[in-house]
């Protein structure tokens, strides 16, 4: 069964062995690891040897995957492979020229190469056609190139010029059955009239019982969301830039030069008219330029400061929690603050940026106690280890808030849930006596209802919800669908009509998707042959694991 999106395989059918490449699960192939055996050992050049190239040989495996990448941009008109994509689609290049080189494919001629040109994307319009002003561009901007040159470019296209003729052979015809362009056009091609009815989470309110056996329940049921894990109790030491204020200003030639240096910084409101000789911005913006300075020296003495203090911790050779410690703070004028135990994703109020530290804060330990300065929004702070704490699961009563407010949350969604099973039935019912009976029914239970009249699935409208689009792949005529619910709201789908396009070979969309699946299970076909013969190819070479 096929099931890709039609309209997207419909853009993009000329370029169809790239999306096949990159959707396919390939294991990616590491050429250059110390694991591959490939690549320099010392001076020597290890040699491993894929078809006629060699992947040890740096340069002979860069032309490989630069030639890759250059085929398969010109082939999409962008850059539709990634990574072990690229790496895949380069070796099965080089695997289909080897084979294109046995079955003795000639050369192609120049009128071959000029004819494929034409069909690639990346100079083509947005109609499909060959655009000679995009090809003319392209070939302008390789005389400024560094990376790619004209022979580069020549060299792959007259490659795969011989690729695309060993892909007719190799691929083959590419059976398809009739059953399969039928659904093809079935689904794609109907003509379809549709209501959409809404039903609005956000207003829906339902009575909830909160009873306190409903909730003991509830906890029961779902204690191990509210497990407290392992954690650290910590204190912190604070350095906050405002402390660090120097007593005195920058002077005015200080002040002057630093606006100078920065002027995007500190944007002076345009004129209404243009002046007509050069004007002095910085009085405007004299004020600011100075509180810039200043906050920018007081926040280099904060920082230094805080250096300075887990320097000295170091060398004074501190154990955590010691009074030594705790005097030595103390004398500084910086003794730490204890900080209400928390977990990494639930910080205390006041300080939620400690959940930017949630990887400094894991390796804080006995032994390792203290942090490096961490900046916060008013200045730097260093962390310190107190204990670790041990996970425990709570009583009902110390997070009885939560768990209420998780309570009627899921509640609600059931009720929502089964609020849309009874909508779908009476709806359903209402549908049976035609549109009107289906827009009279949604009416009356207060859902929002709109229409979308003789359209395709594969073009639908842009409005027209993508939940509503996917369901209707299912639908037959004068069916409602079961409420499909999203984050927000609940769709209900009233197929009011759905015609049917020409099934017949007559019909020119017939003809055009039978040659697009075709294509496609070439391709695939194809695609198939080359990735096996690829990964025999370098099983040949890949060195023993121990």
């Amino acid at each position: 069964m096929i099931t890709w999106i039609q309209r997207y395989f419909h853009k993009h059918i000329k370029f169809v062995f790239i999306l096949i490449l990159a959707t396919m699960a390939i294991p990616l192939v590491v050429i250059f690891s110390p694991s591959s055996g490939a690549g320099r050992t010392g001076n020597r050049i290890n040699e491993r040897l894929f078809f006629n190239v060699n992947l040890g040989n740096e340069a002979q495996a860069g032309r490989v995957f630069t030639d890759g990448s250059l085929s398969a941009q010109l082939k999409a008109g962008y850059n539709a492979l990634q990574g072990a994509q690229v790496q895949q689609y380069a070796l099965q290049r080089i695997a289909g020229l080897a084979v294109s080189d046995e079955l003795h494919l000639p050369a192609p001629t120049a009128d071959q190469v000029a004819r494929y040109v034409t069909t690639l994307r990346a100079f083509q319009n947005e109609s499909g056609q060959f655009d000679q002003l995009r090809y003319t561009a392209f070939a302008d901007s390789l005389k400024t190139s560094k990376s790619i040159t004209t022979a580069d470019v020549n060299r792959v296209l007259r490659d795969d010029t011989r690729l695309d003729q060993l892909a007719k052979i190799v691929g083959g015809p590419g059976y398809v059955l009739p059953r399969d362009i039928r659904e093809q056009l079935i689904r794609g091609e109907s003509a379809w009239t549709v209501q959409v009815a809404t039903l609005d989470y956000a207003a829906f309110n339902p009575a909830i019982a909160t009873g306190e056996d409903a909730l003991k329940k509830f906890f029961e049921e779902n204690a191990f969301r509210y497990e407290v894990p392992v954690r650290p109790r910590l204190s912190a030491i604070e350095f906050k830039n405002a402390d660090f204020l120097p007593p005195g200003g920058p002077t005015e030639e200080e002040m002057r030069k630093f606006y100078s240096a920065n002027p995007a910084s500190f944007p002076v409101p345009a004129e209404t008219a243009p002046a007509a000789a050069p004007v002095d911005n910085f009085p405007k913006v004299r004020a600011q330029v100075e509180t810039a300075m200043k906050d920018g020296l007081s926040a280099h003495l904060a920082t230094k400061a805080a250096n300075d203090l887990t320097v000295a911790i170091y060398n004074a050779k501190f154990t955590a929690n010691s009074p030594e410690l705790a005097a030595f703070l103390a004398a500084q004028h910086h003794p730490a603050v204890a900080i209400p135990p928390f977990a990494p994703d639930a910080p205390p109020a006041g300080r939620p940026w400690l959940a930017n530290y949630a990887d400094q804060i894991a390796h804080l330990s006995p032994e390792r106690f203290f942090s490096d300065p961490l900046p916060t929004p008013t200045g730097i702070i260093v962390l310190l280890w107190n204990e670790t704490l041990p996970a425990y699961k709570p009583l009902l009563a110390e997070v009885h808030d939560r768990v209420m407010a998780d309570y009627k949350d899921a509640e609600k969604r059931k009720l929502f849930i089964e609020r849309g099973r009874t909508l779908h039935a009476q709806l359903q019912a209402a549908a049976k006596a035609g549109p009107a009976g289906f827009g009279s029914a949604a009416a009356a239970e207060k859902l929002d209802v709109k229409s979308y009249a003789n359209f395709t699935l594969r073009k639908p409208p842009q409005d027209l919800p993508y939940p509503a689009v996917s369901a209707l792949v299912s639908l037959a005529a004068g069916e409602v669908s079961d409420m499909i619910a999203t984050g927000d709201q609940g769709l209900f789908v009233y197929t009011q009509e759905k015609k049917l396009p020409d099934l017949t070979p007559g019909n020119p969309r017939y003809i055009e998707l039978q040659q697009q699946l075709m294509a496609f299970t070439a391709g695939t076909d194809e695609n198939a042959y080359l990735g096996d013969l690829v990964e025999r190819e370098l099983k040949k070479t890949t060195p023993a694991t121990p």
